[in-house]
Formats: structure tokens, C-alpha cells, sequence
């Protein structure tokens, strides 16, 4: 049962032999220079992945402060005196829950009337929009899409630099034909970046570039722009409307003090070659000697639930070619009777007796397992039809039923239930699979008792 698994395991072990011995012979500098370049790729692959992590945290950042905001849009949206008569108590509540949120406006008519808080944005009161081209692209953005448009990073009136929230306001909503003005939410630019950690981020040079509004590739607003023509990971930092472009350029200086073992690793490399070939040795051995005993059914000698739950797994996965194959669950009938009346010792050789029937009444490319108790798992490959399967388990029973086994003076006459079901490489999952062989089981074993 266990021979294709030893026979590939065997190959690898010596096919890693001739490698390992082929570097030997070829010098350690080579293995040297090879380890660095494996603690490279792991090293790399750590911040591929602290990089996946800043662009999640920049996105889960924008998108709570956004979708806070839009609460006050709402309001605005729905009674614009009412926003106006309470504004300081509407955009107080606001700047409570949000982390990255320096002030909010109100601008009728595209003219900033109200600001919070007033203390230190003085200047922005009265600023009309229209005397900015550059805030106004934005502005008109927001009402062309006629919804929430994240502007920015961008200078300020009231100084500093800040990414804004535009939420177009529309007096007949949802019709939105009326514009009446909007609300702008501005976000603390430099707070959000230090959050995110891409002002700390060791081991790799990033740069930011935004989209324009008509989609194109826009300003680097952050970092060098030689980044992106060198990059070795890009990730696309997603907006409520838009998106941003991060690339990342390593610089991986923390290996420079594997280079300096590579003498020493001149000096023993002809010991540790053989020393670690002995120990590859006895780990290989001690592995095939344990990875069996794990798969094995210690009673049976069939493989076990492991076992067959791992080769379940490698034929319906979907990186595999596509295999058709039935799965069997057989259970045996009045099991617990004979334990009970005759003895656990008379039980165990019972499953070892129908372990050997079942073993002999199927193909060689075929699997039986032991699943659990007097459970039975048989994997049949290359079982297209439901009319192919009834067969194989007809067979199974005839011969399985009509060998007794004979326990001292006593003659035990197993029965099984049988129930089965079929993958055809449709969308479903081991547990699934089990569950609908273990249903058709119980409806034959329900039929026996009928």
C-alpha cells in the first residue's frame, strides 16, 4: 500500500544525495554563496509581506475615517439648516471616533462657510473653490461621481498637508440633479503615514504615486521615483474612489555578515559536509520509520484516517489534474454484538479478517483505509458512474459476506453497510465528500433494519 510513497521518498533522499555531494565536490563557497542567497529570499519574503501589511493598514485607515464622515454627508444631505444650526455638536461627534481626522467643512455653493474646529483653520472660512484649480479638480470630481472622492495629499489653506474626503451634496437626493454644495473632511497626512509605519520601514526603499482624476499615472508624492523603474514588489492601495500605486525597492545590507563566514566555512567544510550527511542519514531513516507508523492502523496494518483524509485532500485539490474517483464508506454490521458476546479479542481479528477481504476484492490503484472503529474508507480511482461504483461494492459484499471467519469453535459471518459517492472534480471539500458517503451508508443500513 505504502510502496509508491517509500519508492518517492527513496528518490528524493537520493537525488538530494547526489545534489548535496555535487556542491561538496564543487566547494563550499558555492553552498556559502547559495546560503546567502536562501536567507536573501527569506528576508525578502518578510518584507514582501510587512509591505502587504502597510498597504492593509493604509487602506483599513482611509476607509474608517471615509465611511465615519459619511455620516455627517448624510446629515447634511438630509437637512442642511439642521447640519448648519447644530454643525459644532454634528462635527465634534465626528472627530470623537475618528483617529486621522484634523477638521470638516461645510461649503455651500462650493464657498466654505463652517469649519471644525475653527482654532487654527481661520483662513480656510470663506474660501471659495472656485479660486482654487486644483481643490476645484477634486470638488468637481466628487459631484461628477456623485459620491464620496479622497484628494490629496495636498497643501493646505490653513498649512500643512492633508488628504481630503469631497462629499458632494445634492438638495434633491436621490435623484441628485440639484447640486447644492459640499463637505470636505480633511485627514492628517503625516499622523496616517507614521501609523501605517512606511516612515520606519527598514530593509526596503518605498515611493507612493497617486492615480490623476482621469486614471492615469500621477506625481510620486512620497519617496523617489526611480523606485518604481527598479521596483521588486508593487501593491495597489485601494481608495473609497481611486487608488494609489506602492512600490518597494530592497535593500537588504542585514546579510553582510553572512559574507564574512565564508572563510570559516572554507576552513570545515569537508567536515561539516560529512557530518551533516550522517545526520541527513539517520533523519531520513528515523523519518520514513516514523511518517509510517503515523499513517498505518496499528491493528489492521491499513492505512489509517490521516492517511486517507491527506489523500482526499491531494485529488480534490484544484492545483491537481482533475480526478474522477468514488468514495466508498463501509461500515460493519453487528460489530459492538460480537465484541460483547465474544470477546474483544474475537472483534479485532474480525476487522483484520475483513481488512484482508476488502484488501483482496479491490484493484492495486485502488485505496483501502481503516477510518475509525469498524469504520471503513475504500477511495476507488477512475469511477465515472454511479452504475461503475454498485458493482465494485456488489463484489465487495459477495465476497466479503461469503468469507467467515472462524474463531475457535465459533463461525462469525460479517455484513456490511455500504454507501458511496462520487467526485467528479465538482466545487466541494473532503468533509463534504465524507459526509455524503456516510448518509448513503446509513440509508442502506436503515434499509437492512426496514
Amino acid at each position: 500500500m505504502f510502496v509508491g510513497l517509500q519508492k518517492k521518498a527513496n528518490l528524493v533522499f537520493i537525488l538530494s544525495s547526489i545534489l548535496f555531494f555535487s556542491a561538496a565536490i564543487a566547494g563550499t563557497q558555492f553552498a556559502t554563496q547559495y546560503f546567502v542567497a536562501h536567507e536573501a529570499e527569506k528576508v525578502e519574503a518578510v518584507l514582501s509581506k510587512n509591505l502587504a501589511l502597510v498597504r492593509s493598514k493604509f487602506e483599513a485607515n482611509i476607509f474608517q475615517d471615509t465611511y465615519l464622515a459619511d455620516s455627517l454627508a448624510t446629515v447634511v444631505t438630509i437637512d442642511p439648516n439642521l447640519a448648519t444650526n447644530h454643525w459644532k455638536t454634528i462635527a465634534q461627534k465626528l472627530l470623537s471616533k475618528a483617529n486621522f481626522v484634523r477638521n470638516v467643512g461645510i461649503a455651500p455653493n462650493n464657498i466654505i462657510s463652517m469649519v471644525y474646529p475653527l482654532e487654527g483653520n481661520e483662513g480656510a472660512i470663506g474660501l471659495d473653490f472656485r479660486t482654487k484649480p486644483e481643490q476645484l479638480k477634486s470638488v468637481l470630481k466628487a459631484k461628477q461621481m456623485k459620491q464620496v472622492y479622497i484628494a490629496g495629499p495636498l497643501p493646505l489653506v490653513q498649512g500643512g498637508i492633508g488628504l481630503i474626503a469631497r462629499y458632494p451634496i445634492f438638495s434633491d437626493y436621490p435623484v441628485n440633479k440639484q447640486y447644492w454644495g459640499g463637505v470636505s473632511v480633511v485627514m492628517d497626512y503625516q499622523k496616517m503615514i507614521s501609523d501605517t509605519g512606511l516612515d520606519t520601514f527598514d530593509g526596503a526603499s518605498i515611493s507612493l504615486r497617486k492615480h490623476t482624476i482621469d486614471g492615469a499615472a500621477g506625481e510620486v508624492f512620497y519617496g523617489e521615483e526611480s523606485t518604481f523603474s527598479q521596483a521588486d514588489v508593487e501593491h495597489i492601495i485601494r481608495l473609497p474612489s481611486g487608488s494609489w500605486l506602492m512600490a518597494a525597492k530592497f535593500n537588504i545590507d542585514e546579510l553582510k555578515h553572512i559574507q564574512e563566514t565564508k572563510d570559516l566555512s572554507n576552513a570545515i567544510g569537508g567536515i561539516a559536509t560529512l557530518l551533516v550527511y550522517l545526520m541527513l542519514v539517520l533523519h531520513f531513516l528515523h523519518y520514513k520509520q516514523v511518517h509510517k507508523a503515523s499513517l498505518v492502523d496499528e491493528l489492521t496494518q491499513l492505512p489509517n484516517r490521516r492517511y486517507v483524509l491527506n489523500l482526499l485532500d491531494e485529488l480534490t485539490t484544484k492545483s491537481m489534474v482533475r480526478n474522477n474517483f468514488a468514495l466508498l464508506n463501509i461500515d460493519l454490521n453487528g460489530f459492538k454484538r460480537v465484541n460483547d458476546s465474544i470477546g474483544h479479542e474475537a472483534g479485532d481479528e474480525l476487522l483484520k479478517h475483513v481488512s484482508a477481504q476488502l484488501i483482496a476484492n479491490v484493484r492495486g490503484s485502488d485505496t483501502v483505509a481503516r477510518f475509525g472503529g469498524d469504520e471503513f474508507v475504500v477511495v476507488l480511482r477512475g469511477i465515472t458512474n454511479d452504475s461503475s461504483a454498485k458493482k465494485i461494492i456488489s463484489k465487495i459484499q459477495q465476497a466479503v459476506e461469503a468469507s467467515d471467519l472462524l474463531w475457535y469453535e465459533q463461525r462469525i459471518s460479517p455484513s456490511l453497510s455500504v454507501g458511496f459517492t462520487l467526485y467528479q472534480g465538482q466545487e466541494t471539500n473532503v468533509k463534504q465528500l465524507l459526509s455524503d458517503a456516510d448518509k448513503s451508508m446509513y440509508q442502506q443500513k436503515r434499509g437492512l433494519k426496514e
